[in-house]
């Protein structure tokens, strides 16, 4: 039965609607499109950084600043392979020992944040110390701490989606060293298993600097780290078959070394931290008494 009355109301709310999207920017997903304007820019753009050891370098990604007055913690997501160049192993004589032992030093590690100009134009960076807190090398990721006290405003946000093959997928990273370069496509292919670890494939283009900046799905949720692009031959890149290390592989491996703080907001940071330390110690001192 026609109603006037309820017709009218949808309409207001149909209206009212329309005007939070456009004047936010906002085209959702529910057409098969990313975001646009100030949150497309928010999302996608503002938490990428770009990272340099003083040999190499490639992308990060800002994924926590928290803390309170003038304590901020904040991270960055990246590559091991984009930091490698920092971490040194060297077998050094132990007089004490009276043998060699292996002994690892880290060196500083540089982050850049962009500042911008009408939300696109880059005009400059604040350079910042980092320190590589904890790495894998076999699963290719690390995680880096801003020798900084004060709050990073713009952050990915972490989720645990699940995505399918032709969903959208949105790639940001520091490709060829220059400012944040955005890249739009698709899930391609799941689980494609590269030195038996799992890695999804997207169709957004991806190139050398991209390594351990990140890929998002259409309403920004940061899904993974872009690592590598497939080869043909020796040195031709197919910069759309881009491999990245999908969230789930991430969010296991920091809660393994309990920095699971940094999506789980259950969590605090200096709790986990002190379990952390905790277990190390139980480490060490379990191998000094065999």
């Amino acid at each position: 039965m026609f109603n006037r009355r309820n017709t009218f109301c949808w309409f207001i709310v149909v209206i009212i609607f329309s005007f939070i999207v456009f004047t936010c920017g906002v085209v959702t997903d529910s057409w098969g499109e990313v975001l646009r304007g100030k949150v497309a820019h928010e999302k996608y753009l503002y938490p990428v950084v770009r990272v340099s050891t003083g040999y190499a370098g490639g992308s990060g990604t800002l994924v926590y600043s928290k803390g309170k007055v003038d304590k901020y913690s904040t991270y960055v997501l990246t590559n091991y392979h984009v930091i490698a160049e920092a971490v040194r192993i060297t077998d050094e004589w132990d007089s004490t020992l009276k043998k060699k032992i292996p002994i690892e030093r880290r060196s500083v590690v540089y982050v850049e944040i962009f500042k911008y100009r009408n939300l696109s134009v880059p005009v400059g960076t604040m350079k910042l110390e980092a320190e590589i807190v904890i790495y894998n090398r076999q699963e290719d990721m690390a995680l880096l701490k801003l020798n900084y006290d004060e709050w990073i405003r713009y952050v990915a946000f972490l989720n645990n989606s699940n995505y399918v093959v032709m969903d959208e997928a949105v790639a940001v990273g520091c490709s060829m060293g220059l400012p944040p370069l955005v890249s739009v496509g698709v899930i391609t292919r799941l689980n494609y298993l590269d030195n038996s670890l799992p890695y999804d494939m997207s169709s957004a283009h991806i190139i050398f600097g991209n390594s351990g900046g990140a890929m998002f799905n259409a309403v920004g949720d940061f899904i993974g780290i872009p690592s590598m692009v497939a080869m043909q031959g020796w040195s031709s890149a197919i910069p759309h078959m881009g491999l990245f290390i999908p969230w789930k592989r991430v969010a296991i491996w920091l809660e393994s070394e309990h920095y699971d703080f940094i999506y789980n907001k259950e969590k605090i940071e200096e709790e986990s931290l002190r379990i952390r330390g905790i277990e190390i110690e139980a480490k060490i001192n379990g191998g000094k008494q065999k």
